[in-house]
């Protein structure tokens, strides 16, 4: 069965939606300005960050000369540390949660600004490079490309974020009450020991921006399938390859391979692989031991529990008398259904279009920490940080020219934020 998901409610119309009085955040400190039309907001608002670029490349070279590899918790506490002195100035309460001595903290900063509805803006402070990259691959720019380990995964996002909420706040953010930025320490991993703080986030949200890169031609992600790992742990008995006493686990699961990938379908967007097939000690000896590790796709919850059934049931069937077969593991981040994104897609294109910046729907195959929070959250978007290219790759690049458009795009759905989860055509 699918996970549930919170019913939407009604919201305002496009014409509905006139002006913002600049400068009004709740009982924040900032001065009442003048207003602007939502038509104006997004050119308004990029030429109020154009002059930020120094600043937030500035950050991204801090950021990325961080080591902040998943195993490394001093490094992923330095950057969640970074980030905690950026938004402090802002008036941010900055707080840590352990999950644990091997992993840094789950890193959670709120400005509470009065009644209103809560946004999170999520990411990662981790990243797959271990300490010492940073050293041998250091933070370049080269014209319009930045490079170096994690920029676009997503440590340029994570300093566009601090600058879009500041835009914000001094713009106004009419309807909200109170604004997290929270960074994930071990997303890499799949976010295992820090699942059930994100769900806790996620139950605190009303609006969720999440900073996973953005794609080219516009693109932010407003929908995710779910994502699974399964392990196949044969165990037999070990022999010498001239006696009959072995029980062999790898042949016991070799065949698994291709029958586990003919469970793909990719025009339904199912997809089941094996990436590791783990045996033997010697050629000599017959292995008492096997492991064959399952990568998962689907587009919903409930397709993904489906095909972790039927991975589960192709195991079983090859467990013999000598051998049995353990299965472990299934869907580890349920899908975001692009309900939970609709109203902020559509803000986004009243603010784009205007200017004439691209925006189009990406439906990602890939799992992110923003389908946690879409079990709970009313209103999610992912893909919201700069256009990059070949991420977890040394290849790994952002386009400059996009920091600036998506910061603001950012900045402002953060001031319309409250109108996602409007009901009939009233701001919160």
């Amino acid at each position: 069965m699918s996970d549930p998901t919170p019913s939407r409610p009604s919201v305002p119309a496009p014409s509905e939606v006139g002006t913002f009085e600049v400068g009004t955040v709740g009982s924040g400190p900032f001065e009442r300005k003048s207003e602007v039309s939502v038509a104006d907001m997004l050119a308004e608002r990029i030429a109020r960050l154009a002059g930020e670029l120094p600043l937030i490349l500035e950050r991204t070279r801090a950021l990325v000369e961080t080591d902040s590899g998943s195993h490394d918790p001093v490094g992923v506490d330095a950057v969640s540390g970074l980030i905690g002195a950026y938004l402090l100035p802002l008036g941010f309460a900055v707080s840590s949660t352990s999950i644990g001595p091997d992993r840094g903290g789950c890193f959670e900063a709120t400005l509470t600004l009065g009644e209103g509805v809560s946004v999170l803006v999520l990411g990662h402070a981790d990243t797959v490079w271990p300490a010492g990259t940073a050293a041998e691959w250091p933070f370049t720019r080269e014209g319009d490309v930045l490079s170096g380990p994690g920029v676009g995964d997503m440590k340029c996002a994570l300093a566009m974020a601090v600058s879009a909420i500041g835009a914000a706040l001094e713009a106004g953010m009419p309807g909200v009450g109170r604004i997290t930025y929270a960074l994930v320490p071990d997303e890499e991993l799949g976010s295992v020991g820090s699942r059930a703080w994100i769900e806790d986030l996620g139950r605190r949200t009303d609006v969720c921006f999440t900073l996973e890169a953005g794609l080219d031609g516009g693109g932010v992600i407003t929908s995710r399938g779910s994502v699974g790992a399964m392990v196949l742990t044969a165990r037999g008995r070990t022999a010498h390859s001239t006696e009959t006493t072995g029980a062999s686990a790898l042949a016991a699961v070799a065949p698994l391979v291709e029958s586990l990938e003919a469970l793909t379908n990719r025009a339904a967007r199912t997809i089941c692989t094996v990436g590791i097939l783990r045996s033997g000690t010697a050629r000599q000896v017959v292995p008492d031991l096997a492991e064959v590790h399952v990568d998962l796709r689907a587009p919903t919850t409930s397709a993904g529990d489906a095909l972790a059934a039927r991975v589960a049931d192709l195991a079983a069937a090859r467990a013999t008398p000598g051998v049995t077969i353990e299965v472990t593991g299934g869907v580890t981040r349920p899908a975001m259904p692009a309900t939970v994104s609709d109203r902020l897609f559509a803000l986004a294109g009243e603010l784009t279009a205007p200017v004439g910046l691209p925006l189009r729907r990406v439906a990602e195959m890939g799992g992110s920490d923003a389908s946690f929070v879409a079990r709970f959250a009313p209103a999610a978007i992912d893909g919201m940080g700069p256009l990059a290219f070949d991420q977890c790759s040394r290849r790994e690049t952002v386009e400059v020219p996009s920091i600036i458009p998506r910061t603001a795009l950012l900045s402002c759905l953060l001031s319309r934020a409250a109108e996602a989860v409007a009901s009939d055509g009233v701001v919160p």
